[in-house]
């Protein structure tokens, strides 16, 4: 028995081997390419979740952060709505001290006018 005598007695077999290893491969290959699909489609999902994750954190951290600044707004402008009025306050109690000032010397003023004015009478025809 020669090489062919043995090949034309299985080829039929050897066929099926062939045919057997081609589409085991070719379906080993599908399933392969399904598996990377569903890993990539996956992988992109996960890749989404973490990126919507991260913009609600975003998104939330952003909110607190105006929050604060919004009351480190409101306590600043109380703490200097409060320091103008005390300043204000000593405006006002400045003007009326210089008010009493300015009528005490008025009053000082008129009298040494009105003593003057006497003075002149008396001696100024002299």
């Amino acid at each position: 028995m020669n090489w062919t005598d043995i090949l034309r007695e299985h080829i039929t077999e050897l066929i099926a081997i062939i045919t057997g290893i081609m589409g085991g491969s070719y379906l080993e290959r599908r399933r392969k390419k399904a598996e990377i699909k569903a890993a990539d489609a996956d992988a992109t999902k996960k890749v989404m979740d973490i990126y919507q994750e991260a913009l609600d954190d975003l998104k939330r951290r952003h909110d607190e952060r105006i929050k604060e600044l919004h009351e480190s707004y409101e306590a600043k402008v109380k703490e200097l709505e409060k320091k103008w009025e005390s300043q204000f306050e000593q405006l006002r109690d400045e003007i009326k001290r210089l008010r009493a000032n300015l009528e005490l010397w008025k009053t000082k003023y008129r009298k040494l006018k009105e003593a003057f004015d006497e003075y002149r009478k008396k001696h100024g025809d002299q």
